[in-house]
């Protein structure tokens, strides 16, 4: 898991095949639309061209999550301890090997992306994207208190950067992608309990109030965005995540009115 793209997330942070398809609702399904958006060339090379900035950039952001279990662990009163002592061991004997791999995988998409494009300058602007979210979560990683949940948002965002620098996009298409889903995800940050600060105890208290606030929130979205949208011309299709995104997070609530699957709100 340490050594293939993806495998770390899926199973030390996500771990169950319904967390890995709502990372897919909630991260490719938006990205992919919102990088989309104004493409007009043959879709198999959009396709492909969307899969190799994924994978430069998940490959590198999972180090940060690597760095953060097996490092920043060590510096912290009462750690999130995710991993057993046989993979501690096994990165502390080859971190170098490990940090180097997924820096490969990044560097050959990176130039599958070149080939694809032929573009220099897209490729430094994604590149410098991919080196500024590394900065971001290395600093995220060292910055062991309460405040380091003011970073979060920016670490958040730099994940969803990369795949709107593949082509031109209207700068309303940056703020309803940050929306879509970075937004909610630093605001939730606000609440844990490590972190939880005044305004966020009163709008989710608990963490089981994480599900009514996420649908106040997609449900205040969609009222806010339609007639912003409609008012100035965008095309509706625009909102079309915001919409599915709203729809799951309202029935994902009304099944769990009836079911309580374990480690729900655990990542």
């Amino acid at each position: 898991m340490f050594y293939i793209p993806f495998a770390y997330y899926y199973v030390v942070r996500l771990g169950t095949l319904p967390k890995l398809l709502s990372w897919m609702l909630i991260y490719l399904m938006p990205t992919a639309f919102y990088s989309a958006v104004g493409y007009s060339g043959p879709w198999p090379l959009f396709a492909l061209s969307y899969l190799l900035v994924l994978l430069a950039t998940f490959s590198l952001y999972e180090c940060g999550y690597i760095i953060n279990d097996t490092v920043s662990v060590r510096r912290e009163e009462q750690p999130a301890i995710r991993l057993y002592d046989r993979n501690l061991s096994h990165f502390a004997r080859w971190q170098a090997c490990i940090l180097g791999a997924r820096l490969l995988y990044a560097l050959t998409a990176l130039l599958g992306l070149y080939l694809l494009c032929r573009d220099t300058t897209v490729i430094c602007h994604i590149g410098l994207a991919l080196l500024a979210m590394c900065l971001l979560f290395a600093l995220y990683n060292r910055c062991r208190s309460r405040n380091n949940v003011w970073l979060y948002p920016l670490l958040v965002c730099s994940r969803y950067l990369p795949f709107l620098l593949l082509f031109p996009h209207p700068r309303t298409i940056y703020l309803l992608l940050f929306l879509s889903f970075p937004l909610l995800n630093a605001l939730e940050r606000f609440s844990m309990p490590r972190y939880r600060w005044p305004l966020m105890r009163t709008l989710m208290p608990d963490e089981p109030s994480k599900t009514r606030f996420r649908v106040a929130y997609y449900i205040l979205l969609v009222l806010i965005t339609t007639p912003l949208i409609l008012l100035t011309e965008h095309s509706w299709e625009w909102l079309l995540p915001i919409y599915i995104l709203c729809a799951y997070r309202i029935a994902l609530a009304l099944w769990l009115r009836t079911h309580h699957p374990d480690n729900y709100l655990n990542g």
